[in-house]
C-alpha cells in the first residue's frame, strides 16, 4: 500500500501501535503547544497559523468523510473536541458558552494526546493525523482564547453541570438515531460500558469534574503569572 493509499483509505483494519517514543513526542507536543500559546499568546501571526491549521484539519477530514459517503455514525461532528473546535473557530466575541467550550478544549486535547484513540486504519492515514493535528490546534485555540479573556466569575459550576448535561443529552439522542459512539457516551473508554444512563452520568460528571479543576489550575496559573509580572515591575 503506498503513502496516498494509507492516507485515504476507506479500508477499516486496526489501529496503529506506537512504540513508547511516538507517546513521548506526543507529549511533548502538548507540552510545547502549551508553552507556545503563553509565550505567543499577544502575536497576531501565531492566532492565525493556528486557526488555518484547525480549518484545514477540519476541512480535509470532514472532505474525507463526505467525499466516501461514510455513515453518519462516524461522520458527524457530535465529539465533544468537534464540537469545541467549531465554536472556537466560528463563534465570535467571548461569553460563558465560548469559555466553557475552552476549557473543555484545554482538557479534552490534553486529555486525547496523553490517551490517544485513534481509528483503525493504517498510520499514517487522515483520520489518525487529524486526530493529532486536530487536538494540538484545538489545544492552541483553546489557551488562546483563556488567557486573553478568562474571566472567574463567568462560569459557576451550576452553569457547567447544566451545559454538560444538556449537551450530552443532545449527543445522547444523536447516538439513539444514528447508532453512534460520539462523545463516547455509547462505549465509554477506561470505565467500560455500563448501559445508557449510566454511561451518560458518569462521562457528564467526569467532563463537569474536568472542566472545573482545569479551571481551578487555570486561575492558579494566570494569578502566578500576574504576581511575577508585578515583582518584575516593582
Amino acid at each position: 500500500m503506498n503513502l496516498w493509499d494509507k492516507l485515504f483509505t476507506t479500508q477499516i483494519s486496526e489501529p496503529p501501535q506506537f512504540e513508547l517514543h511516538w507517546y513521548i513526542g506526543l507529549l511533548c507536543l502538548l507540552a510545547f503547544t502549551f508553552y507556545a500559546s503563553y509565550r505567543f499568546r499577544d502575536k497576531v501571526a501565531y492566532q492565525r497559523f493556528i486557526q488555518i491549521l484547525q480549518s484545514v484539519q477540519l476541512i480535509v477530514l470532514y472532505g474525507w468523510y463526505w467525499g466516501n459517503h461514510l455513515p453518519l455514525s462516524e461522520s458527524l461532528p457530535f465529539y465533544h473536541c468537534r464540537v469545541a473546535m467549531f465554536v472556537l473557530l466560528l463563534i465570535p466575541g467571548t461569553s460563558k458558552y465560548k469559555q466553557y467550550f475552552a476549557l473543555l478544549g484545554v482538557f479534552g486535547a490534553t486529555a486525547a494526546l496523553a490517551y490517544p484513540l485513534f481509528d483503525p486504519y493504517p498510520f499514517p492515514h487522515v483520520t489518525i493525523l487529524s486526530f493529532i493535528i486536530g487536538h494540538v490546534a484545538l489545544l492552541g485555540n483553546a489557551l488562546l482564547y483563556l488567557f486573553k479573556n478568562y474571566e472567574a466569575s463567568l462560569l459557576s459550576f451550576k452553569n457547567v453541570a447544566v451545559i454538560t448535561f444538556t449537551l450530552n443529552a443532545l449527543i445522547w439522542v444523536v447516538n439513539l438515531v444514528v447508532s453512534g459512539d460520539y462523545g463516547f457516551l455509547t462505549r465509554p473508554p477506561l470505565v467500560g460500558n455500563h448501559g445508557q444512563l449510566l454511561n451518560y452520568l458518569i462521562v457528564s460528571s467526569v467532563i463537569v469534574i474536568a472542566i472545573c479543576v482545569t479551571a481551578k489550575l487555570l486561575e492558579i496559573f494566570l494569578q502566578q503569572k500576574s504576581e511575577e509580572f508585578i515583582q518584575e515591575k516593582v
